[in-house]
């Protein structure tokens, strides 16, 4: 298949996310792409360090490597060097166009500097570190501030392309219909907003003040035109140490003790602390349900969250994605030539 578009796996997303790249081939066959699979294509020499070792000379063709960058099986460090070194293998042996696709992008809340911290703009060095090893584009399940990334990734020959956060597929796995959405903090109002819009829900957005690392503190407004009864469903992007949804639960509760509460977030990543205060706030009953997606490569079995295949429901769009960056990118190349 000369003409094929590579599918490349790293050992991380095969381990992370057993046989769910066959959702990713199958998409791209339906779109018309004849796909050659290049299945685990990084490993480690005897001494530990890592080899990438390409199965066929790439000549022109593009490539799509799959990489999982914050799942359990690899630190996002050595995950992240290994999607690097894979799609340097892959420029430096004459590929055409070359877009990463991982579910969850590794350092995005590293996305501006912080007044009083000395910390780097660890999504910029990613930005850096992703066109120097020959990526025209990645693509990742939205999270956060993506208006921000999209500013630091945009740069000549690499773009960052996010795919759906995967909301509206969460709430439709709510065993009660939810009667208002609720945005945790500043940067989710605009989504929620045209979320609760396109679903004809109305919406409230809270105001979170971070008191440090783990600690946050909620308030509703003033303003909000907030239900006392009904069922608020807190939508959200992350949840690590769960102090933003801890935080969100206690300001709904205070305003509106009958409200049955539940949330849906795209990407899950519980540390310690997390994984203790999701527990505590379904056996308290603050929470009714957390519904989640398996993005970050995470399947926590934590009572009262419902995990949800991401790969099947994003599959497509990454596919159609990837075929209209791919084809931009050889229209501009044959321009040049």
């Amino acid at each position: 298949m000369t003409d094929a578009t590579i599918v490349a796996t790293c050992r991380a997303f095969t381990e992370d996310f057993p046989d769910q790249h066959f959702h990713l081939v199958d998409a791209l066959t339906r779109l018309g792409h004849d796909v050659d699979l290049h299945h685990r294509v990084d490993g480690h020499f005897p001494d530990g360090e890592l080899c990438v070792d390409v199965p066929a000379h790439p000549r022109g063709r593009p490539v799509l490597i799959v990489q999982s960058l914050t799942g359990p099986t690899q630190s996002p460090d050595a995950a992240l060097v290994s999607l690097l070194a894979t799609a340097r293998a892959y420029r430096d042996h004459g590929a055409g166009s070359i877009c990463g696709f991982v579910p969850h992008l590794a350092y995005a809340r590293h996305d501006r500097l912080v007044p009083g911290q000395r910390r780097p703009l660890f999504a910029r060095l990613l930005a850096d570190l992703a066109g120097a090893a020959g990526l025209n584009h990645l693509i990742a399940i939205a999270s956060g501030a993506q208006e921000q990334l999209d500013a630091l990734f945009h740069r000549p020959g690499l773009s960052l392309v996010a795919a759906q956060p995967l909301h509206r597929h969460l709430l439709e796995r709510l065993d009660t219909p939810p009667t208002c959405l609720v945005a945790p903090d500043t940067g989710g109002h605009p989504h929620v907003r045209g979320l609760g819009a396109a679903l004809g829900l109305p919406t409230v957005g809270l105001v979170k003040r971070r008191l440090g690392p783990d600690e946050v503190r909620t308030v509703v407004p003033q303003v909000a035109a907030m239900p006392l009864t009904g069922h608020a469903v807190v939508v959200d992007d992350l949840v690590t140490s769960a102090g933003t949804l801890v935080a969100a639960v206690a300001a709904l509760r205070t305003y509106a003790p009958e409200l049955r509460i539940s949330a849906v977030v795209t990407h899950l990543r519980p540390t310690g602390i997390g994984l203790r205060r999701l527990d505590h706030l379904h056996r308290s009953g603050g929470l009714s349900g957390l519904y989640v997606t398996d993005s970050a490569g995470h399947r926590a079995g934590v009572r009262g969250v419902t995990v949800v295949d991401a790969l099947p429901r994003v599959a497509d769009e990454v596919a159609a994605v990837y075929g209209a960056e791919s084809a931009g990118w050889r229209r501009v190349h044959a321009r040049r030539l």
